[in-house]
């Protein structure tokens, strides 16, 4: 999510310095910031890998011009800036709070390719440029209806011919009964005075109702239950601004699409292929699907009745698109892809691989001498003809279904970020700032890491310099911090200090390496 726009839009403002008509529109992302994070969603290299296999040659990333609407604090625009040097990424925020701290973070950062922009969405126009890559996360169903209104209309404007425009929101029919329990939430808390006294009303109200609604296994009860786990166990700043701020408007997704073709726009894909009637659906019930649908936007929207569909995430181009309702295999030569997944014990009679988050029983050969390959090579990135072992037409059906279920992953470069750590290893500038800021450290595969206390002052040594002066500075920061002792509890001596040092940095630069946070 991202912040409510003013009714009264006026013209942009530099970068903190409040926009005219802002009022108290950012009064509440101003007193409770939200979460800046990367999500990797919407990075151009995947958004571009999407588009392709789906019929739309989108621009080379690399080079692309970039435009985040809702950046906040630029957690998910800096990291892309930093691992794509040469492509241009602009920012707009209405919060002043969260762009001059997304400021601060970039000239910290040395990003001149990167900058931000305190406006509202409706004050913009093309005068602000073309773009290549549209995101507007957390935006659309959190404004107000004109607003929402202008931010189609902005994309429609400054999107490039080819250009690929990622757009969430709250979607119908998973936000019905989400929506009853948002409405008990308002009603529950009108009469407090802050973020922080609405939340504890909200808590309360929540735990209290959950636990005497009766049958939880029934659909009401389930959804109180359901949110009142994600009030248990969530952020201040997600709760607030998704449940007890003014707007939230969730949209059927014809009717999203509709929306969207009065501004000359056309829904390509989505951006998780697994949420797609491609992706993970049974044949019986595809054919079910499509015997019921007169279109493949209705053939979505069924599906997403099927599954309870509480959120999407769109991907729109200008109309007409291609209009496939499936992955072109063919597109698949033109990609590079990473996986997770690792070889594992199973019990079946194929080849197990497993993640941290999934796995994959097969006995397709192609297939598996392919997810081999990926994990003789990560992070790092393949291309198809490096995994078609056999035959090239027994892999690319296989690969389809792994790249559907979210086992792996496409992208239309190399990945920019090194599979090993060199004489003298690098990280950006930026992920040496947020490793010692304390918060999450973003990968150059735009993922969010979170380190250990030895690794972030790890990575924030890694500037360049030669090994033999890493392990110095390292140590000494160890010791400061009071992470290296003696069995005694005494701080080490300097030389011990260095040996404790380079007899662990080599597996410490190589974890570092595998989480894709080392530069070529």
């Amino acid at each position: 999510m991202s912040e409510p726009v003013p009714r009264n839009p006026g013209a942009p403002a530099a970068p903190g310095e409040a926009p005219p008509g802002a009022g108290g529109a950012a009064t509440s992302y101003d007193a409770l910031p939200y979460g800046s994070r990367a999500l990797r969603e919407t990075h151009p290299s995947r958004l571009a890998a999407i588009a392709l296999l789906f019929g739309v040659e989108a621009p080379p990333p690399g080079t692309a011009r970039v435009l985040e609407l809702g950046c906040a604090e630029g957690g998910n625009l800096l990291p892309m800036a930093a691992s794509a040097p040469g492509a241009t990424f602009v920012g707009v925020d209405l919060s002043p709070r969260q762009v001059a701290a997304g400021e601060s973070l970039r000239e910290a950062a040395g990003l001149g390719n990167a900058s931000f922009l305190l406006a509202d969405v409706a004050s913009l126009g093309p005068g602000i440029g073309t773009f290549d890559y549209v995101i507007a996360h957390g935006l659309f169903s959190w404004i107000p209806e004109a607003a929402a209104e202008a931010l189609l209309g902005l994309v429609a404007k400054v999107l490039s011919p080819n250009g690929v425009a990622y757009v969430s929101y709250n979607t119908y029919p998973g936000w019905h009964l989400r929506g009853l329990v948002r409405d008990l939430l308002l009603r529950g808390t009108a009469g407090a005075a802050d973020p922080a006294d609405r939340l504890a009303r909200a808590r309360d109200l929540l735990a209290f109702v959950s636990a005497n609604c009766g049958d939880r296994t029934a659909a009401y009860g389930a959804a109180l239950h359901d949110v009142a786990g994600q009030f248990a166990r969530l952020e201040d700043a997600y709760l607030f601004h998704e449940w007890l701020e003014p707007e939230n408007r969730p949209f059927w997704f014809l009717d999203f699409a509709a929306r969207a073709a009065r501004h000359g726009l056309e829904p390509l894909a989505d951006a998780h292929l697994a949420a797609m009637p491609m992706g993970r659906v049974k044949p019986d019930v595809d054919d079910l699907l499509s015997s019921r649908a007169s279109s493949r936007l209705e053939k979505e929207e069924l599906l997403d009745v099927l599954r309870n569909r509480a959120f999407r995430q769109t991907l729109l181009v200008r109309a007409p698109g291609p209009g496939r309702e499936e992955p072109d295999p063919a597109a698949l030569g033109r990609l590079w892809f990473t996986s997770d997944l690792s070889p594992a014990p199973g019990d079946g009679p194929g080849e197990t691989f497993r993640s941290p988050a999934a796995s994959l029983s097969t006995n397709n050969p192609a297939l598996v001498a392919a997810l081999r390959a990926l994990h003789e090579a990560a992070p790092g990135a393949l291309p198809l003809r490096a995994l078609a072992a056999g035959p090239a037409q027994e892999l690319p059906d296989a690969l389809l279904r792994c790249l559907a279920s979210g086992l792996v992953e496409a992208r239309t470069d190399d990945a920019p970020w090194a599979t090993s750590a060199g004489p003298a290893p690098l990280a950006t500038p930026l992920a040496r700032l947020q490793a010692g800021g304390g918060g999450a450290v973003t990968s150059l595969s735009h993922r969010n890491v979170d380190l250990d206390p030895s690794g972030r002052l790890l990575l924030a040594e890694l500037d360049g310099r030669p090994r033999a002066e890493v392990v110095t500075s390292l140590a000494r920061r160890l010791v400061e911090a009071r992470l290296l002792a003696t069995p005694g509890g005494l701080a080490p001596s300097d030389e011990d200090a260095r040996g404790a040092v380079e007899g662990h940095l080599d597996d410490a630069l190589a974890a570092l390496a595998r989480r894709a946070l080392l530069l070529r």
